[in-house]
């Protein structure tokens, strides 16, 4: 791999004023614990740059601060983070710097001076319009204050905002799905991200579906509801571009998950939790902000775990994430991994079937295709005759 190139940065943050009963990304409610974690993120940054100095200087073309909910973060508290990135890395001038948000933490000034600070995209964590969707979820914000948070980051100066919606939910019919959607066009942002719920292992909604309490969405409908958000937000002029997510215009995708969906280019991390790329090797570093911290105080980077792919299990990932997003690059793929997928037995099939489509070197899924995904992949992991029409909905997660 190319050291020399491009490189992106994920921080995660891990606070949240209430979890929200489907999330299993590490979070905690002990708000008090904000600027000791800042501190032991800042060493984190100097200890991991000391243990890998070729990532010293190189330039970072995104960075992303997830959560948790980042937006919990005072200025003071992001500006540190910031600056200390700045001894390290060359931030590039047209990086672009997202900083996700729960509707009910922000406010003119504040993002006014997340703006200052030179983030440039907000992703706001919406999830739904209407009421007792958002109390099911246990969203701290109403659809008024989503509504706001978003005016309110027009009025700040950002041209670049995101919302996420969930769909697929046990109580939602197909007319409170639509009166979503429908609100959140109605935004005018320039990116929709609208996710399958899934029931994790270990969450709260885990827990009450095994006890009966809440029964989950047939597959049928989930999968009803899915082409409901393509068609919709395709009518509204938003394009495609990963089973998951929508953009008005190509420079507005979210530029940060396209690294993690191309399967080749790094990323570093840093923050309890959080996951990385570089040099061919995948690291993750400790759930727990209790243990984050002993480590780093300790002087030790938090990498709790590591692993190095084989070819094999690269070229499933590779297709996975390319395929559930842009599509594949058939030269690279080839470079790599000595195969012309179009060779394959099963995607001249797939291509007949309307599943997916060839444009140049790229062989890309169709919004029907992205229905498959999982079940395509699992297709071209193997050889044989004609893949059956009747796959899994995609497992479509963030």
């Amino acid at each position: 791999m190319n050291r020399s190139s491009d490189l992106s940065a994920y921080l995660h943050i891990p606070f949240c004023e209430r979890k929200c009963i489907y999330c299993d990304f590490y979070s905690i409610e002990n708000l008090s614990l904000r600027s000791e974690f800042v501190d032991v993120l800042l060493r984190e940054i100097d200890l991991k740059l000391e243990a890998n100095p070729e990532l010293q200087n190189r330039e970072l073309r995104t960075i992303f601060f997830g959560g948790g909910t980042p937006s919990l973060l005072a200025p003071n508290e992001l500006d540190r983070i910031i600056r200390r990135l700045e001894t390290h890395f060359r931030i590039a001038s047209h990086c672009e710097f997202t900083l996700e948000c729960n509707p009910g933490t922000v406010s003119l000034e504040k993002l006014t001076a997340y703006k200052s600070l030179g983030v440039n995209r907000l992703s706001f964590g919406v999830q739904s319009f209407v009421a007792e969707e958002l109390e099911f979820l246990g969203r701290i914000h109403d659809a008024d204050e989503a509504r706001q948070a978003i005016d309110l980051a027009k009025r700040a100066g950002f041209d670049s905002i995101s919302l996420d919606l969930i769909f697929g939910l046990p109580s939602q019919t197909e007319s409170s799905l639509l009166f979503s959607l429908e609100q959140a066009i109605a935004l005018e942002t320039d990116h929709i991200s609208a996710y399958n719920l899934i029931v994790e292992r270990g969450t709260p909604l885990f827990r009450l579906v095994q006890l009966g309490k809440v029964i989950e969405l047939d597959n049928d409908r989930a999968a009803g509801y899915y082409a409901t958000v393509q068609e919709t937000l395709q009518a509204a002029g938003f394009i495609q571009y990963e089973i998951s997510n929508y953009a008005t215009a190509e420079q507005k995708r979210a530029k940060h998950n396209l690294v993690y969906w191309d399967g080749f280019k790094e990323y570093v991390s840093f923050g309890p939790s959080a996951h990385e790329f570089i040099g061919g090797v995948r690291s993750w570093n400790v759930s727990s902000l209790e243990e984050y911290g002993k480590y780093l105080r300790n002087g030790t980077l938090p990498i709790i775990n590591s692993e190095r792919l084989s070819l094999e299990e690269r070229r499933t990932e590779v297709l996975y994430v390319q395929l559930r997003s842009t599509g594949v690059r058939r030269t690279e793929f080839m470079n790599v991994f000595a195969e012309d997928l179009l060779l394959h037995p099963a995607v001249n099939d797939f291509i007949d079937d309307g599943l997916m489509i060839v444009n140049g070197d790229v062989l890309s899924l169709t919004p029907a295709g992205y229905r498959y995904c999982d079940g395509i992949v699992t297709r071209l992991m193997e050889s044989g005759d004609r893949v059956p029409k009747q796959f899994e909905i995609a497992s479509i997660i963030s």
